[in-house]
């Protein structure tokens, strides 16, 4: 039997930042994988024609050292379908250095259930284009009412217009992932952008700045800048930074992740607005204790 090939390796060195964080400043989007002798993937997913190299807690540890990071919201990986195992353990490790957004089982999850993830520190629940067929308007009434954000990883070229309506109408505070996948090429008054404007207008949607919408394979994936602009000007209050470490299902040259976070001194070059995108504004919406 031959053995499945990697995926892209991440880059693993972390030359010192030319950005020096803020105490407090956290990473709003990466993902654990692994150890998987005892967090296995789940079998059948989106990739499973693939091997996926382990990043664990230790792994994270030395990224967030390297990048200066204080604390970090833990996106599970829709690699582990609705099994919130790994990110439940990983909440109880980190107690005050993460909060933790998991995949559910729907329909099956019962009030106690979430009233012990929300004790432990779960802030919200993910919603995936590639793992929904359908947007349960009820059940994101539910778990809002938890106190929750619903977490959207949606591509706006794609997205049709019941999707666009349920999450306009989401009863509390929702995050669009990714900076919502708008086409880099239509430019920031694309109609798909406007749908990522629109969820800030609502006062209740947050944007979370990457620049993995790019069309450039490298660095310095400037196409994205005039978006990042946009959301900047129009509501810092309500944007969040993440880095997308281990860079799941990512199949362009790996970037790295200290020059990752150096692109936020050229798309945010106000250092009073950089600590609200990296410490004030991940504090308010999710929680973490005062330092």
């Amino acid at each position: 039997m031959n053995e499945l090939p990697f995926s892209p390796r991440i880059d693993r060195t972390y030359p010192k930042p030319k950005l020096i964080l803020p105490p407090g400043s956290c990473d709003c989007h990466f993902h654990f994988i692994g150890p998987q002798n005892q967090f296995p993937l789940l079998e059948n997913h989106v990739f499973s024609h693939l091997q996926f190299e382990d990043t664990t807690f230790s792994d994270w540890e030395t990224m967030q050292d390297g990048l200066g990071l204080s604390r970090g919201l833990h996106v599970q990986s829709m690699m582990y379908g609705r099994n919130y195992e790994i990110a439940l353990h990983a909440q109880c490790r980190y107690p005050n250095r993460l909060r933790t957004v998991v995949n559910l089982p729907w329909d099956e999850i019962t009030d106690h259930e979430l009233t012990i993830l929300t004790e432990s520190g779960i802030v919200g629940a993910r919603v995936s284009w590639r793992i929904e067929k359908n947007l349960n308007s009820r059940m994101i009434d539910r778990l809002t009412d938890f106190g929750w954000s619903i977490h959207y990883l949606v591509r706006t070229q794609e997205l049709d217009a019941e999707w666009a309506k349920i999450i306009l109408a989401t009863s509390g505070n929702f995050v669009i992932e990714h900076t919502g996948y708008p086409p880099a090429d239509k430019g920031a008054d694309s109609k798909e952008f406007n749908f990522v404007m629109e969820c800030l207008e609502t006062g209740r949607g947050w944007i979370k700045l990457s620049p993995r919408f790019s069309n450039q394979d490298n660095f310095p994936f400037d196409d994205t800048n005039e978006f990042i602009f946009k959301l900047t000007a129009a509501a810092p209050d309500k944007l969040l930074w993440g880095s997308d470490w281990p860079h799941p299902q990512y199949f362009k040259p790996m970037p790295n992740d200290v020059h990752l976070l150096d692109m936020l001194l050229d798309w945010i070059p106000d250092e009073k607005t950089r600590h609200l995108i990296m410490v004030e504004n991940p504090s308010k919406l999710f929680g973490f204790p005062p330092l």
